[in-house]
């Protein structure tokens, strides 16, 4: 496998151990309970699925994949929908937790972001300072 840092390498955390990533019942857990907490039914879920994304899956299909049955998988290309749809982020979470990232809920981002923008405001003030201390040093 490459070194190269933009792909995976035999040294991560034992990603290749066999089903290291399996996270199909956690994810099938979190599926079904953002169905329940959420406000729609399911067939109005896969209603909305389908006028987002274009992409229609029947309430058999989402019934299958939320069930016990391994042979069934949600789609990946919605999965982005149903969690805007229950407003839950939790099956992402499940998914990017077991490749060691992190999902922030909206209020965290923005929390995240003003975190980032000041320690970028603090850099550039420094720069100013150095900056002006060279001018003031040349006069």
């Amino acid at each position: 496998m490459s070194k190269d840092k933009n792909n995976l390498t035999f040294s991560q955390a034992g990603l290749f151990q066999r089903g290291s990533l399996d996270v199909s019942v956690e994810f099938r857990k979190a599926l079904s309970d953002a169905i329940r907490k959420s406000n729609y039914s399911r067939d109005q879920i896969v209603e909305i699925i389908e006028i987002l994304t274009k992409i229609r899956i029947s309430k058999h299909m989402l019934d299958q994949t939320t069930s016990s049955k391994q042979e069934y998988r949600f789609p990946a290309e919605v999965l982005h929908a149903l969690c805007f749809i229950t407003g839950s982020l939790e099956p992402l979470k499940i998914l990017l937790n077991s490749i060691g990232c992190e999902v922030l809920e909206p209020a965290e981002a923005k929390e995240f972001k003003l975190m980032r923008l000041m320690r970028e405001k603090e850099r550039i003030e420094r720069e100013i300072e150095r900056l002006k201390g060279d001018i003031d040093g040349q006069v």
